[in-house]
């Protein structure tokens, strides 16, 4: 039997707070990002600090996974799989275990090299994370869960919607705003499409922050969750019992 299960999302919470603090104190250190609000991504691009922003947000993706199952399973439990739940609770699952693997994609694939891949696992972690945030609010009101959590996790998941939208239509701009001679990792306060990229800058480091607390939201529920395993083993006279 496994107590405690609140540890997940704290440690969720404190993995990737603390692989954002490293990478970027890592990243500035060694001059390779304008330390003045360079992307979330910049900080993880170049080796060697590429190397634990890989490591530790392939364990955040864990982590995430997790939650995400075992929230999965908390609601299958408490409503008594209601056919009105049922529904919303799956769409959730597949939100949440997209944004998880979406994370990995971000984890693995830095920017600088298979820009693609990176942007698509960024997409997928934003996006099916913000409709994780709406299934998840979603349910809460339909379980009649208290009001004030209920709103909070309304408030974050419309805050994390609009930080989203503001961190797509600024990125677009300063990208089409910036020259060729402007290096992407060392933005210059002259260049081209600068507000623009503080803003994009700001928008994704806020959006982030926000969706992270919103896994905050599920500790209370799992400390009063427990995990157990039922481990049967077949002996070797069991199985030659057994007919086909």
């Amino acid at each position: 039997m496994c107590l405690g299960l609140h540890v997940l999302p704290v440690c969720l919470l404190l993995v990737s707070v603390t692989t954002f603090c490293l990478t970027y104190i890592l990243s500035v250190t060694r001059s390779d990002v304008n330390p003045v609000l360079p992307y979330i991504s910049d900080t993880g691009t170049t080796p060697y600090e590429s190397c634990f922003f890989s490591f530790f947000l392939n364990l955040s993706a864990i982590l995430a996974l997790c939650t995400v199952y075992i929230r999965y399973r908390w609601l299958r439990l408490v409503s008594n799989e209601e056919r009105s739940l049922r529904c919303c609770n799956i769409m959730a699952l597949v939100f949440g275990g997209l944004s998880a693997l979406g994370l990995s994609l971000v984890a693995n694939f830095q920017e600088t090299n298979l820009e693609g891949v990176h942007m698509t696992g960024a997409a997928m972690t934003i996006g099916c994370g913000i409709l994780y945030m709406f299934s998840q609010t979603a349910l809460s009101y339909k379980m009649a869960d208290t009001l004030s959590l209920s709103r909070l996790r309304l408030i974050m998941a419309v805050i994390c919607s609009l930080t989203a939208a503001s961190f797509l239509i600024a990125t677009i701009a300063a990208k089409s705003l910036r020259s060729s001679t402007t290096d992407p990792l060392h933005w210059a306060s002259t260049d081209k499409g600068y507000p623009a990229h503080v803003t994009a800058a700001v928008s994704e480091w806020l959006t982030c922050i926000v969706y992270l607390l919103f896994y905050a939201t599920f500790v209370q529920d799992f400390k009063r969750t427990t995990v157990s395993v039922n481990l049967n083993i077949i002996t070797m006279e069991e199985s030659e019992g057994i007919k086909v």
